[in-house]
């Protein structure tokens, strides 16, 4: 069961990219600030398109709530079509987004002392019980990494769900390679030991 739970929690859902696909998205994500630097409605759009939904589910992950995930996405866009300007390097958007997805995701919940994880597959909607092992063991990962602290839960969800490299993820944190492996490694024994509570609670 503990295995299952950690490839469940590998797969929600994981990006792997080889090298090469990294540096089409690079060149793809350089052309779409250009446009945008241009003024370029439909490029807008196209941004959403493509970003919205991992971004979404890394704030849901954050913050809990998909109400306030909603909201905070919205947010984040806002934020980065008035700040295009400042994106340095353009190749590095997608980094550029989860930051500041990231960074307001913190700040909400600072404001509303709110650490929790609230389970939510993508188009089923709340209120809904099922009783499918699979949605089962999806509830039970993240009741478990509610469990886990924030500086932790950050980190791995945006090394196994987004798909970011540990290095990446240092500059996205602005922390150290090593903080990053070290949190992410205290997160994921976190995780285990979250998991296994859940699992002798539901023991007879």
């Amino acid at each position: 069961m503990m295995h299952s739970s950690l490839a469940n929690l590998q797969e929600l859902p994981i990006v792997t990219e080889a090298g090469a696909a990294r540096a089409e998205r690079s060149d793809a994500d350089a052309l779409l600030v250009a446009r945008l630097r241009a003024g370029d409605v439909d490029a807008f759009e196209l941004l959403v398109e493509r970003y919205q939904l991992p971004l979404f589910r890394f704030l849901r992950g954050l913050v809990g709530s998909p109400e306030q995930a909603e909201d905070l996405l919205q947010e984040t866009f806002l934020r980065a079509f008035r700040a295009i300007g400042s994106l340095d390097d353009p190749g590095l958007l997608r980094g550029w987004l989860y930051r500041i997805a990231h960074n307001l995701a913190l700040s909400a919940l600072r404001r509303r002392r709110l650490i929790s994880w609230l389970p939510l597959q993508p188009g089923r909607p709340l209120g809904v019980v099922s009783h499918d092992r699979t949605a089962i063991e999806a509830a039970e990962v993240n009741a478990a990494l509610a469990c886990v602290p924030l500086d932790q839960r950050a980190p791995l969800l945006l090394h196994l769900v987004a798909g970011f490299s540990y290095a990446e993820v240092a500059v996205l944190l602005g922390v150290s390679e090593g903080t990053v492996r070290m949190r992410i490694s205290r997160g994921r024994a976190a995780f285990r030991a979250a998991y296994r509570a859940g699992e002798n609670d539901d023991a007879p």
